[in-house]
């Protein structure tokens, strides 16, 4: 594959990548926004930590078994598409042993977990339904990744357009015609039914994009290296979902009289999960892509992700850390007012996560998730240490303060888990990131901050139209003085006209 068939592969995949992270994350917005509001902070709450608990298992039913498959199709596609079936099959069994004891386990656990670690009996029957939709979720997820192995990410931009969709449409359905007390459950189950037809649809046109995996194969394939693989990528995976779950537990655990503050800081960072979730469209189609490439290649390409990702996502934070009462006001509601601390110490997770997101894909896409995994597994360490110590000592503050520990302890892991990465990049890959890509965006988004606060100031009372003017001012502020300090130059510009003329040739 020459350089420039790459180059327009990656922006054409991007776009279908953009698009399928856009539906996903708005409609996900959306999704929680009608869930806040519906719900209320009480039971918003209960069901964020259903959710938790849930996403947890999930996570041990995958162990990283997905992310090996996009790996090893990718792989086989361009070497042997012979071996593609072998892949499939084996891991595929892996898969449905794991799922089917580890869902089981669920159902066994959701007794004690709610009444004895928890001490809250709602948390009983959601738990029940949430085996459920663990169960489909966990292979509907496993066949989602072969539309990134065989480089159809429109595919997956259609199937997000069909979740949201669903889950939408049947949660609003259970909020207006399922009773109150059931509600929660009902949630989960529409969840389970919306995970099942996707299934359906995955199964579908995997058909007929590549049948050759269906059928059964002699080919040998290296298992001890595949399990090895995995074996890294499952202390990851593990790691990685306590990182991202752990702070709504341990607040569960500690605040079990004030379950609300856990619907506060999950709304917190649901805002900025979906916000980062919009950038990350390229973590998934470079793991395809570095699969593929040499390491000075990838190291371009990384180089210029991270660019990118600065350029849109430190002016975001600016932005959302100087407007976040009226975000939480607009999206949530007033009962939500307690996430704005939350989200004001959340907020620079948006940029870690995202570049985070990026070095993984380069870790997994060099088999080296070893280093990967060594690093998630020290940083959740970090995190639950922190957060037992931080939300224990501010909860003799307020439950307002113990939420706010656990924001404290998620942002310093990250930043933690961030500079780590960047180092053993250096180490292992001679790959050293451009942080002068950095700095300029910092400088400029400074500046609109600056100019955001004037405009502010001049204003009394914040409403929807007066924002979007005041943002849109700001932007105008923000490219004008990245482009004069040269955070921006002509094949920036060149590559952006690409993004959205794909079928133009490239200068």
């Amino acid at each position: 594959m020459g350089k420039k068939e790459i180059k327009q592969k990656l922006i054409n995949n991007s776009i279908w990548g953009f698009v399928a992270s856009m539906i996903n994350r708005v409609g996900a917005l959306v999704f929680t926004i009608i869930l806040a509001r519906f719900l209320m902070p009480e039971n918003y709450g209960i069901y964020s930590l259903v959710l938790s608990i849930a996403m947890i298992f999930a996570t041990f039913n995958d162990i990283g078994i997905s992310r090996t498959f996009i790996r090893y199709l990718s792989f086989s596609i361009k070497k042997n598409k012979k071996e593609a079936s072998a892949y499939h099959f084996y891991l595929l069994r892996v898969k449905i042993i794991l799922t089917l004891f580890l869902s089981v386990s669920l159902l066994i656990s959701a007794y004690p977990l709610s009444f004895f670690v928890f001490k809250n009996s709602s948390l009983f029957a959601p738990l029940i339904v949430a085996g459920l939709y663990v169960l489909i979720l966990t292979f509907e997820g496993f066949y989602s990744s072969v539309f990134y192995s065989v480089n159809r990410v429109d595919f997956i931009s259609f199937k997000e357009s069909l979740l949201q969709i669903l889950r939408i449409t049947l949660v609003i359905f259970v909020v207006f015609f399922i009773n109150k007390a059931y509600q929660i459950s009902g949630i989960f189950f529409a969840m389970a039914i919306a995970s099942f037809l996707l299934l359906i649809f995955n199964l579908y046109y995997i058909k007929k994009l590549m049948p050759s995996i269906f059928k059964k194969t002699d080919v040998e394939i290296n298992k001890r290296k595949v399990n090895r693989f995995i074996g890294f990528l499952t202390i990851a995976n593990i790691s990685g979902i306590f990182f991202s779950y752990i702070d709504s537990i341990m607040l569960g655990i500690f605040l079990p009289n004030h379950i609300e503050f856990v619907g506060y800081y999950r709304v917190a960072f649901s805002l900025i999960i979906g916000i980062a979730g919009i950038l990350s469209f390229l973590n998934s189609i470079l793991l395809s892509f570095f699969s593929k490439m040499n390491i000075k290649r990838s190291s371009i390409i990384l180089n210029k992700a991270i660019k990118y990702l600065s350029i849109i996502s430190i002016p975001s934070i600016f932005g959302l850390i100087i407007l976040r009462d009226f975000f939480i006001r607009f999206f949530f509601g007033v009962e939500y007012s307690y996430s704005s601390f939350s989200l004001l110490l959340l907020s620079p997770l948006i940029f870690f996560i995202v570049a985070i997101g990026l070095f993984s894909s380069l870790f997994s896409a060099e088999e080296k998730p070893q280093i990967f995994a060594k690093l998630i597994l020290i940083t959740t360490l970090i995190n639950i240490v922190l957060n037992f110590i931080l939300i224990k000592s501010f909860l003799l503050i307020s439950p307002h303060w113990a939420i706010a520990g656990a924001a404290i302890a998620t942002t310093i892991s990250w930043i933690f888990y961030f500079f780590s990465s960047v180092y053993y990049m250096k180490r292992e890959f001679k790959i050293s990131l451009l942080f002068g890509n950095v700095f300029k965006p910092i400088l400029a988004s400074a500046v609109m901050g600056i100019v955001l606060y004037i405009l502010l100031s001049f204003i009394n009372n914040l409403n929807f139209l007066t924002a979007i003017f005041i943002i849109s001012g700001s932007a105008v502020v923000y490219l004008i003085t990245l482009f004069l300090i040269g955070g921006i130059n002509k094949s920036d510009i060149e590559l952006l006209y690409s993004f959205f003329y794909p079928s133009r040739r490239l200068i």
